[in-house]
């Protein structure tokens, strides 16, 4: 029996662009995905533009405005 874990993923922020066919992945915490995933169809949606912190500590800023679809892996 394995009892070994698989090892923990970080997960992405996935976002699809308008006229752009290669997805923009970004690495984010669990902090960051549990705050930003209940609120993502929303912000899509309303087109916010929002910093998003990414997983090395820096700031990504998405203008939500130009996606077409978003979703995390």
């Amino acid at each position: 029996m394995n009892t070994t874990s698989a090892p923990h993923k970080t997960p992405s922020l996935v976002l699809h662009l308008a006229g752009n066919s290669n997805a923009i992945s970004i690495r984010v915490s669990e902090e960051v995905r549990a705050d930003l995933a209940p609120r993502l169809i929303q912000v899509v949606r309303n087109g916010h533009t929002q910093a998003i912190p990414t997983a090395d500590g820096k700031e990504f800023v998405v203008n939500f405005g130009h996606v077409v679809a978003a979703h995390f892996e």
